[in-house]
């Protein structure tokens, strides 16, 4: 009778009010146990991983641009050793035109084969083997030996510029209600690792090759750079689900935000054009005011780059010790000019403008203002160096406005690769050609013609975007 008495006891404390809430407590306390878990695991971690990609995309252009940049303040140690004429210069420095000129098209098709991220690696190790091997060909052959290896480096140089694009646009989101504009951000990266790369090269190689020598300079930037290359192999990814240290959370924001490439459609149904490209499209007046602003930003801002070591030693008769820093100013201010630019952007966005009249005022304020700095500086070449400088500060600024502007419209402009890489290969011709013929305005001290076409040419391109 006890035992029997004891079970419905038993069953009456199990279901009693008190021991229900017991039991919900302890499953509510598992719960949030295991609730706390998944918020532990899904945390957010310090850095996204597209923050690093956008970052690891800086540095390619950064060591990119190290690489073929440090021909123009190297060459002034050069001329020291060898004789080389104004026109030979000339030629050597349109040398890394040149072989971008054969390789832009192959490289998207690599990309499209191979992936961007291995194209990207193979065209930066490469180019680095070059450097190390630039002191051996200039013993062997001479100045012709020096042309051959920069050319060679821009060929495998090439196919950056198209796949780094395509790499950029597989991690940055269309812009969200609330959010910033992150693919303007992206873009501001590419370009400020090419002031980066521009602005640490010149004081490097310029006290390197001071103690050391123009050869072991070269040498040591090739090193440098296959140690990046390294780097950029382990943390790169080619897609969000291919790396390895995303966030859940944010990987499937990406693949919910990030534009997926639209189908390619046949010939049929859209016309034929240039390399398949809807003629629609190639005569649209959009496509050509792009293009035209390409090549207006490349002369310029390339001419600067390439030719501002020997004005400084040739026509204001600065060392390359004294001239360190007059060359680094421009840099800086481009940097401070791209870093802020974003900032300007969003006060233009609370007038009410929307973003292709933003464009428009970026690409046409950049354009003009650089115009403005570029076409005295050759007459005041009698003052101060330091009022060239300024005059040259101006423009390197100027011309960091523009990656709010013309560039960004460029990214939002949908196409296949194949349209990008046709549009990079004949700016980057025309910039060839530009190059090509900068040392003929130069024979006899005569840069007023370079400054003026380049003013020129900026003031038009901004025409057919208004």
């Amino acid at each position: 009778m006890a035992q029997e008495s004891h079970a419905p006891l038993t069953k009456n404390r199990a279901s009693s009010p008190h021991a229900r809430l017991r039991k919900e407590g302890e499953a509510n306390a598992g719960k949030d146990a295991s609730g706390r878990k998944e918020q532990v695991a899904e945390r957010q971690p310090l850095v996204l991983a597209r923050t690093v990609q956008g970052f690891l995309l800086l540095g390619t252009r950064m060591v990119q641009q190290s690489m073929r940049n440090a021909l123009s303040p190297l060459l002034v140690f050069m001329s020291a050793e060898m004789d080389i004429t104004m026109a030979q210069k000339g030629s050597l420095l349109s040398a890394i035109a040149a072989g971008y000129f054969f390789t832009q098209v192959p490289g998207g098709a690599l990309a499209d084969r191979l992936g961007a991220k291995n194209v990207m690696t193979a065209a930066l190790g490469l180019s680095a083997l070059c450097c190390l091997a630039i002191p051996f060909f200039v013993d062997s052959m001479g100045v012709s030996g020096l042309w051959y290896i920069m050319m060679v480096m821009g060929s495998v140089q090439g196919p950056l510029f198209p796949t780094s694009t395509v790499y950029l646009s597989k991690w940055m989101p269309k812009k969200v209600e609330g959010g910033a504009d992150e693919k303007a951000w992206g873009t501001s990266m590419l370009d400020i690792g090419v002031t980066v790369g521009t602005l640490l090269v010149i004081p490097m190689v310029n006290s390197l090759a001071g103690v050391l020598g123009w050869r072991l300079t070269y040498q040591i930037v090739g090193v440098l750079s296959l140690g990046f290359v390294a780097v950029w192999q382990l943390l790169a990814a080619e897609e969000p689900s291919r790396c390895f240290y995303i966030s859940k959370s944010e990987l499937k924001f990406l693949q919910a935000n990030v534009p997926r490439p639209k189908l390619k459609t046949s010939a049929k149904d859209e016309g034929s054009g240039p390399l398949g490209m809807p003629w629609a499209v190639a005569i649209h007046p959009s496509l050509w005011a792009i293009f035209f602003a390409h090549i207006a930003f490349n002369y310029g801002v390339y001419y600067l780059t390439n030719w501002s070591p020997t004005y400084y030693n040739d026509v204001l008769r600065l060392s390359p010790n004294e001239a360190k820093y007059h060359l680094m100013a421009p840099y800086i201010m481009s940097l401070i000019a791209t870093c802020t630019s974003p900032l300007l952007v969003k006060a233009v966005g609370r007038l009410g403008w929307d973003l292709l009249t933003t464009r428009r005022l970026f690409t046409a304020s950049g354009f003009l203002l650089a115009a403005a700095a570029l076409a005295p500086v050759h007459v005041l070449r009698d003052y101060s160096p330091w009022v060239s400088t300024a005059l040259f500060s101006l423009a390197n600024a100027s011309f960091g406005l523009t990656p709010n502007g013309f560039k960004v419209q460029r990214r939002t402009t949908a196409r296949p690769i194949t349209w990008r890489s046709l549009r990079d290969t004949l700016e980057w011709s025309v910039a060839m050609e530009t190059h090509w013929g900068h040392w003929h305005p130069g024979r006899g001290h005569n840069w007023s013609p370079s400054c003026y076409s380049i003013s020129t040419a900026g003031t038009l391109c901004c025409f057919p975007w208004q």
